[in-house]
């Protein structure tokens, strides 16, 4: 058992706090890391509203190096650097026997409680809590990556850059010539463009109300940037596209009435693809005989299709090689001390992804 700092969700609607909690040490298939970087996602924050038991430990993009594995873990060992991968995977569902571990069926967590909060077990966000020094997790929770990249780098792969390039390039299998409209430049949405960028697709079109995101989705590779506050989108998407319509939408921000308009942009066969987190209580309209005669789709998307133990080293490599941009999503760094400001939306202005940086 050890002591450690961690940021806990007590109960809903309410800004979390820093807390002393008590780790246990890793049972049989589990890793210990000690957390260097976590990285504050919408999800996190969500968790105030959206948590499906309270209290829980936060936080589930994060990096770190191996402390300790249980019996049987042989991925890897101590002193490996790893990122966070929330979705562990059965490898025994219908889903995983049939190579569709991104549709696993029992994502894996602890045999048991590792993290004890005033002598009670604490739940853990999404099987990861990294908003903690140690984080136990199912051995397919610690996935080893390349230790010449930065553990505030490497943090970001695990959430971020997985679902926004992963929406791109194996959700909505975005090809070469093909249209794009991402709603939402936000951390998420910017991984969008640069995956859609390094699937060939054009044009790629940012759609935002802040002047400061549109301007870093030029520098992640859109094509055009509209400001909706300025400008109808829909119109603007028409006339871009000349009149057709793009392949694919993809909405990051959760809005069903943004979704709709989604829907209104999308080519003859387009795909509207759902990556920002609504409501759980939210509902969806449109209509539908207009989607059908257009032959057109709408797809959900968790953690952009991806699967962790492959594509995290990738992304680590790309960003290494120069194809991922990660350094200008990274653009606030604070202690764990600090997190509760950023949930009370004190945090730093204007940030894509601030990350927590562990002494």
């Amino acid at each position: 058992m050890r002591e450690s700092k961690a940021i806990v969700l007590a109960d809903y609607h309410q800004l979390p706090q820093l807390v002393d909690v008590t780790i246990a040490d890793p049972g049989p298939n589990e890793v210990l890391v000690r957390i260097k970087a976590s990285g504050i996602c919408h999800t996190d924050i969500g968790y105030m509203r959206d948590a499906r038991q309270v209290p829980v430990l936060l936080g589930h993009e994060g990096a770190g190096v191996v402390e300790q594995i249980g019996a049987n873990v042989t991925h890897t060992r101590p002193g490996d650097h790893v990122a966070v991968n929330w979705q562990a995977k059965c490898y025994q569902c219908r889903w995983c026997l049939s190579d569709r571990t991104d549709l696993c069926e029992h994502v894996q967590s602890t045999a048991a409680p590792r993290v004890f909060w005033k002598e009670e077990p604490l739940a853990i966000m999404l099987n990861a809590g990294t908003f903690c020094e140690y984080a136990v997790l199912p051995a397919g929770g610690a996935v080893p990556v390349r230790k010449d990249i930065p553990f505030e780098k490497a943090a970001l792969l695990g959430c971020g850059v997985a679902t926004g390039v992963g929406a791109a390039l194996y959700t909505a299998r975005v090809a070469a010539g093909e249209g794009v409209v991402v709603i939402g430049a936000g951390g998420v949405g910017l991984n969008i463009i640069q995956g859609a960028r390094l699937a060939g697709a054009t044009p790629i079109i940012a759609v935002d109300i802040a002047e400061g995101s549109l301007q870093r989705a030029d520098q992640f590779g859109a094509s055009h940037l509209i400001n909706s506050q300025k400008t109808e989108p829909l119109t603007a998407v028409r006339e871009i596209t000349a009149g057709r319509g793009v392949e694919h939408v993809f909405e990051v921000i959760g809005q069903p009435a943004l979704m709709a308009k989604g829907i209104e942009m999308l080519s003859r066969g387009g795909a509207l693809t759902l990556v920002g987190a609504a409501a759980r209580d939210a509902e969806l309209t449109f209509a539908p005989r207009r989607f059908m005669s257009q032959q057109q789709r709408v797809q959900g998307c968790i953690y952009g299709n991806v699967h962790p133990a492959k594509d995290l080293p990738l992304f680590a490599d790309w960003y290494v090689d120069g194809r991922l941009e990660l350094d200008a999503l990274h653009t606030a760094t604070i202690s764990l001390a600090d997190v509760p400001k950023v949930f009370a939306g004190e945090g730093p202005p204007s940030a894509v992804r601030t990350v927590v940086r562990f002494s």
